[in-house]
């Protein structure tokens, strides 16, 4: 496939570009760029995705049907695994690639996945507890791996909800799962600096954790902050880093659990946490209020990225027609992103991946 290497104001009618600034005296600018456009047949919504050891991964949920296809576009395998029954995985909103080429799949029940190179299910661990938090939202990473344990996030131990009053103040964070015995423990304690530390009524959220390293990285979509935990010191807490944007719209907490006054139209929401060798990104979406919608549309996502020697970067605007980042990367090396199927005509057959890179401008 030709590549084809351009800047977003010709590859879009509506641009949204951003730059991108990582050194202190604001001078350093980047442009997203796109390198490639893989075009992969495949039918119907994406409900999960990933990318990584030069293979990407795509899922739908009403079909089943998980394909893998390479950094050109060409498909690899693809299987249907059915959603119910013995060989069957219910919906999975995470996917990860291993090092060796298999793949988890962490469902929203209390099933995760082993599937071979050829898309196979081989196994499935199941949590001793069922997941509290069923949340339908797609292409969650709440799933993680360090030294053959599984780290998730799964409320729920001890019959306790995640909806009551300090769940996530008086009990771990996450779960940590040996595959080969299928026993958990819980893990991982909530920042001090968290909202959640309040004894208020919170939107519920779910979670999303990256590792790079020894260093895992954990943020609620609902809340902007992010915190880091030393895995090495038994997930002992770094620190916790604010988002630092503004405009995020938060339904505040509330001493009875009475829910949106209608005052905010969009939540923000953290939609994406990619641990980096120093520091991470985030995709983001400011959210929207009710007084604001008067004069502003609804808002796209938005990449940021801190760095542990110069903190945050500039946002990057990105396309409204990106439905989620199979994966990121920096100094120079490309990275996928999805196109959401419901912007491409109707009848395409087609799972429409950009290949793009951060680029000094």
């Amino acid at each position: 496939m030709k590549v084809m290497k351009y800047l977003f104001p010709i590859l879009f009618i509506v641009l949204l570009a951003g730059g991108c600034n990582f050194s202190k005296d604001n001078s350093v600018q980047f442009d997203l760029v796109v390198l490639d456009t893989l075009r992969i047949p495949f039918a119907g919504d994406i409900h999960a995705g990933t990318y990584a050891y030069n293979t990407g991964l795509i899922y739908n949920y009403q079909s089943g049907e998980y394909l893998k296809f390479d950094s050109s576009g060409n498909v690899l395998a693809k299987n249907t695994i059915p959603a119910q029954g013995k060989d069957g995985l219910f919906y999975v909103n995470g996917l990860k690639i291993t090092n060796s080429g298999t793949i988890l799949a962490k469902s929203i029940r209390e099933e995760i996945g082993l599937l071979d190179e050829n898309l196979t299910l081989i196994k499935k661990t199941r949590m001793p507890f069922p997941n509290g938090s069923l949340d339908l939202k797609r292409n969650q990473n709440a799933i993680e791996i360090y030294k053959n344990q599984l780290l998730l996030f799964h409320p729920g131990r001890d019959n306790k909800s995640p909806y009551e009053l300090g769940y996530y103040k008086n009990n771990y964070l996450l779960e940590k799962l040996d595959p080969n015995t299928g026993q958990a423990s819980p893990f991982l304690k909530l920042s001090p600096e968290s909202q959640y530390q309040e004894n208020l009524h919170f939107e519920p959220p779910t979670a999303l954790i990256n590792r790079a390293g020894n260093v895992l990285y954990f943020a609620f979509n609902k809340e902007p902050l992010i915190s880091a935990y030393d895995l090495e010191k038994n997930g002992e807490l770094v620190n916790s880093i604010p988002l630092d944007s503004e405009g995020f719209v938060q339904i505040k907490g509330q001493k009875l659990p009475l829910g949106n006054d209608g005052s905010v139209v969009v939540e923000g929401e953290i939609t994406n946490l990619i641990a980096l060798k120093n520091g991470f990104a985030v995709v983001y979406i400011n959210g929207l209020t009710e007084e604001a919608a008067q004069s502003n549309s609804i808002p796209g996502q938005q990449l940021k990225i801190y760095s542990n020697e110069t903190g945050w970067s500039k946002p990057i605007e990105l396309p409204l027609n990106i439905l989620f980042l199979l994966n990121f990367a920096v100094d120079g090396q490309s990275f996928y992103a999805l196109t959401n199927p419901a912007s491409l005509p109707a009848g395409n057959n087609q799972a429409i991946v950009l290949k793009m890179q951060l680029k000094p401008n």
